[in-house]
């Protein structure tokens, strides 16, 4: 019985000390110096080239007519899948008016292919069918700064906060980020909260 004691001791401290260990402190660590983003940011992308798309390129800035409701998706994300459905599901049956500036990016480009998010979200027969314009950026896209129209040095997904899939962000008329949800299920309550902002 005694000798089970010590060894019980030994994986008890092992369990509590352990971590990483790194050879020097992460804060002293030389830190290159970064591009901070924008607050009014914009970008331009391939998109699906649909009708719905308005063309095989799509500046969301020469776009801005009023806010904008994003919504950042993945082709095999079942949230997403959630949310389209059920903003596509309120812009038919009148809850959204099709005026509302509503535009889905796709998130994940090294990961999922252009044919794999247009199978999902691009024909009127998809299992996900989005009919608002699907943008499918690289992951080299650049953000814009909206008020100058410059290219920035950072992509569009650290200018956009790094979202995850799904995550909803609603962009004032000058290119500002007002609003984001990164709700994973749609919920009725969100999206109207989002509209309410628009």
């Amino acid at each position: 019985m005694q000798s089970s004691i010590p060894i019980s001791l030994v994986f008890a401290l092992m369990f509590v000390l352990s971590g990483c260990i790194a050879p020097t402190n992460m804060s002293e660590e030389e830190k290159e110096p970064t591009e901070s983003a924008p607050i009014y940011v914009s970008f331009s992308a391939n998109s699906l080239d649909r009708l719905e798309d308005k063309g095989e390129y799509y500046d969301l800035r020469s776009n801005f007519d009023g806010p904008i409701l994003l919504l950042w998706i993945a082709a095999g994300c079942q949230g997403c899948h959630d949310w389209t459905d059920m903003i596509r599901e309120s812009r038919d049956n009148g809850n959204i008016s099709n005026e509302t500036n509503i535009v889905s990016i796709h998130r994940y480009p090294s990961f999922e292919s252009t044919e794999e998010v247009a199978s999902v979200y691009g024909q009127n027969n998809s299992s996900h069918y989005a009919s608002w314009p699907v943008l499918v950026p690289s992951e080299n896209t650049r953000a814009i700064n909206f008020l100058t129209g410059e290219m920035t040095d950072l992509d569009i997904y650290t200018a956009f906060d790094n979202p995850v899939t799904p995550t909803l962000q609603v962009l004032n008329e000058d290119g500002k980020i007002i609003w984001t949800s990164k709700t994973y299920w749609a919920e009725q309550s969100v999206l109207d909260e989002a509209l309410s902002i628009m």
